[in-house]
C-alpha cells in the first residue's frame, strides 16, 4: 500500500513539473523617433539614481508560465508628463532589458499598465549623470510629489522557483505522516 502511493505521488509530481512548456517571445520595435516623441508615446519620464536591482519569478497561477522580471528600485530626482514620488520600483525584461548598474543615473520612459510601472525593452533608456540635456528639451518636469522609502519591498523578490521545494515539503510531510502512523500500529500490534 505504501509503494503504491508514493509511486502515485512520484507519478503526478513528475507530470506536474515536466507538463509546463514554456513560451517563446520575439522582440519587434519600432524605429525610434526624436525623444520628444518618445516622451508622447509614453506615460511618462523619469530621471534619478538606481538604488537597488532585483530578478523576481513570476507566474500566472499554478501552471502559468514562469517569467523572470527584472525590478530596479530608483531614486527619483526630476519626472516628466507624469508626477511620480521620490522612489518608484520600475519592472523591466529580464531577458531584453537595459543593463542597469546600481549608483548610476539614467532617463527612463515608462509605462504604467494594470497598475505596475514598466520600462519597455523598445523604449529608450540613456545613462546620464546630468538632466540638463533633457531639462532643455522637455522644460524643468516635476520634482516627487512625497518623499517614500519602497525598499522594503524589494525584499521578497525572489529569483529562484519555490515550488519544487513546496511540493517536496508536502511530500515529506506526508511520507512522515505515515511511516509515524505505521510505528503506532506496530507496537499496538
Amino acid at each position: 500500500m505504501k509503494h503504491r502511493l508514493f509511486t502515485i505521488i512520484f507519478l503526478f509530481t513528475t507530470i506536474f513539473f515536466f507538463s509546463n512548456g514554456q513560451d517563446a517571445k520575439a522582440l519587434s520595435c519600432a524605429e525610434k523617433g526624436s525623444l520628444q516623441e518618445e516622451l508622447d508615446g509614453s506615460t511618462g519620464a523619469i530621471y534619478g539614481e538606481i538604488k537597488k536591482i532585483k530578478v523576481d519569478l513570476k507566474q500566472e497561477g499554478i501552471m502559468g508560465t514562469k517569467e523572470k522580471v527584472r525590478y530596479i528600485l530608483m531614486e527619483v530626482e526630476r519626472s516628466w508628463k507624469t508626477e511620480v514620488d521620490s522612489q518608484l520600483i520600475v519592472a523591466t525584461d529580464y531577458t531584453w532589458g537595459f543593463n542597469f548598474t546600481e549608483g548610476n543615473k539614467y532617463l527612463i520612459f515608462i509605462s504604467e499598465m494594470d497598475g505596475e510601472i514598466s520600462s519597455s525593452p523598445c523604449s529608450s533608456t540613456i545613462e546620464m549623470n546630468n538632466p540638463n540635456e533633457v531639462t532643455e528639451q522637455f522644460g524643468e518636469g516635476f520634482e516627487p510629489k512625497q518623499q517614500v522609502n519602497l525598499k522594503h519591498k524589494m525584499w521578497f523578490m525572489m529569483e529562484r522557483d519555490i515550488d519544487l521545494y513546496i511540493v517536496l515539503a508536502i511530500i515529506l510531510v506526508v511520507s512522515s505522516v505515515f511511516i509515524l502512523r505505521a510505528r503506532k500500529k506496530r507496537k499496538r500490534g
